[in-house]
C-alpha cells in the first residue's frame, strides 16, 4: 500500500476504537499498535477534515466519534453558512457597484464632457479655426512656429489679427525658428508684429507647432489627411491646455530675442579670424549635437527648418574647420574639444 493508502487505513482503525469505547487512550495506538506520533496525528486529522471526529472538553482524550451521516449533515451545515455568507459578501459589493455608479458616473461624465476635441481639415477650416480663436482671446496668446518660413501672402492675415488683438489689450507672445527669422520677408513681418507690441523670440529647434490661447484652448497639427492637405486637433480642456502651456514656458526660457538672432550668418570659411579659439553657437551648436547623435541630413534639415542642401554645406564648412575626413571623426573630434559640453 502506498502512503495515503496507509492513513486513511489508520484512520479506519482509530475511527472502529473510537466507537467501540468512548473513552480511548492513545497509547493504544501509539505503544500497543506501534504507531508513531506522526501517524497518529495523521489519522486525527482526517477524521476531523471529514467531521467525523470533533473535539470534545468531556472526554479524556479530547474528542468525540460521530457517525457519518450526522458528520455529512454537519458539513452541509458548514457549507450553506460558507455559501450563505459568499452570498452577502456579493449583495454589498452589488450594493456598493450601484451607489458609485448613481452617485459617481455623472460626475465622471461631467469631467469627461468638458475636455472637448475637434478636427478640422483643410486651410479654409483650419483659417476658420484660428479666426474664430483670434476673436476668443481675452488675455493671452502663446505660439511655436518650426518648420520652414511662410509664403509673405500666408502671414499677412496672421498679422493682421495679431494686430487686433493687441489693439484689444491681448498679449502675444511667439516663437519661431532662427533659420526662418533669417528669410528676409519673414524677418520684416516679425519685426512688424513685434512693433504692434508682441513679444517675439526665436529658437534653433522647437518640438511641435503650437497655438495656446488664454488657458482653455490649443491648436495643435494632427495627422496629415490622405489627401495631402492640413488639419488640426482645437482642444478646450484647462489640464491639457495647461500641459502645452508648459511646453511654451520651457522653449520661452530657452529663446532668444528676435534682436540678437536675427540675420545670423553660416559658419564662415575655416581660416577666420576666430581661428582655434572657434566654438559653435546658436543653431550651429544644434547641428554639431545632431551630427554627433547620427542624425541624417533629412532628419537635422526638418529639426533646424532648412534645406538638406544647407544642412550639407554646413556639415561640409565644419568638417572642414575641424580637419576632419568624414563625420565620424568630426563628431570625435567636436567631443575632443569640448564642443558638447555644458
Amino acid at each position: 500500500m502506498d502512503a495515503r493508502t496507509d492513513a486513511r487505513a489508520r484512520a479506519q482503525d482509530l475511527y472502529r476504537i473510537a466507537l467501540d469505547d468512548a473513552a480511548w487512550k492513545p497509547e493504544v495506538l501509539t505503544e500497543h499498535r506501534g504507531w508513531s506520533g506522526t501517524e497518529f496525528a495523521e489519522a486525527l486529522q482526517l477524521l476531523g477534515r471529514l467531521g467525523l471526529f470533533v473535539p470534545s472538553p468531556d472526554t479524556r482524550n479530547g474528542w468525540t466519534a460521530l457517525a457519518p451521516d450526522t458528520a455529512l449533515r454537519n458539513l452541509l451545515l458548514e457549507e450553506e453558512r460558507h455559501t450563505g455568507a459568499l452570498l452577502g459578501a456579493v449583495q454589498q459589493t452589488r450594493s456598493a457597484l450601484a451607489q458609485v455608479v448613481a452617485d459617481f458616473q455623472p460626475v465622471h461624465a461631467r469631467e469627461l464632457s468638458s475636455v472637448q476635441m475637434e478636427v478640422v481639415t483643410g486651410a479654409a477650416n483650419v483659417s476658420a479655426a484660428l479666426e474664430d480663436a483670434s476673436q476668443r482671446v481675452e488675455e493671452e496668446v502663446l505660439s511655436l512656429h518650426p518648420g520652414r518660413a511662410l509664403p509673405a501672402e500666408m502671414i499677412e492675415a496672421g498679422l493682421e489679427r495679431d494686430r487686433l488683438a493687441l489693439d484689444r489689450g491681448v498679449r502675444i507672445r511667439t516663437i519661431h525658428l532662427g533659420s526662418a527669422a533669417a528669410v528676409p520677408h519673414m524677418a520684416a513681418y516679425l519685426r512688424r508684429l513685434g512693433g504692434a507690441g508682441a513679444q517675439v523670440r526665436t529658437a534653433h529647434t522647437l518640438p511641435l507647432r503650437l497655438i495656446v490661447v488664454d488657458r482653455s484652448l490649443a491648436i495643435v497639427p494632427a495627422p496629415q489627411p490622405t489627401d495631402g492637405g492640413i488639419a488640426a486637433v482645437v482642444l478646450r480642456s484647462e489640464t491639457l491646455v495647461d500641459v502645452f502651456r508648459g511646453v511654451f514656458e520651457h522653449c520661452w526660457a530657452g529663446a532668444s530675442v528676435l534682436a540678437e538672432t536675427a540675420g545670423g550668418g553660416d559658419l564662415g570659411g575655416g581660416t577666420g579670424e576666430e581661428g582655434a579659439d572657434w566654438r559653435p553657437t546658436g543653431r550651429h551648436r544644434e547641428l554639431v549635437r545632431m551630427l554627433a547623435g547620427g542624425l541624417t541630413d533629412e532628419a537635422m534639415a526638418r529639426k533646424l527648418g532648412i534645406s538638406e542642401r544647407t544642412v550639407r554645406r554646413l556639415v561640409s564648412e565644419l568638417t572642414e574647420r575641424l580637419g576632419a575626413a568624414s563625420r565620424f571623426q568630426a563628431g570625435v573630434s567636436a567631443v575632443r574639444l569640448g564642443w558638447l559640453d555644458d
